[in-house]
């Protein structure tokens, strides 16, 4: 559910961004900038959800020392 309201959330800024009054060289300038935030955000989501499983793993209970 979480991955289809970002789907649809980002068609939505997209077809904003294609709407809005800007030159050719702005649009895409902005459509560049737009795909690149969407990388460096979904690079940390997925960091993090790493981390965190690497988290539980390293501290289950039932490891000794």
């Amino acid at each position: 559910m979480r991955k289809d309201k970002q789907t649809a959330f980002r068609s939505e800024i997209y077809k904003v961004l294609e709407d809005s009054r800007l030159s050719e060289s702005d649009r895409l300038v902005a459509m560049h900038a737009l795909r690149d935030a969407e990388l460096i955000a979904d690079a940390w989501v997925w960091l993090k959800e790493k981390v965190e499983a690497l988290g539980s793993y390293l501290l289950k209970p039932s490891l000794k020392h």
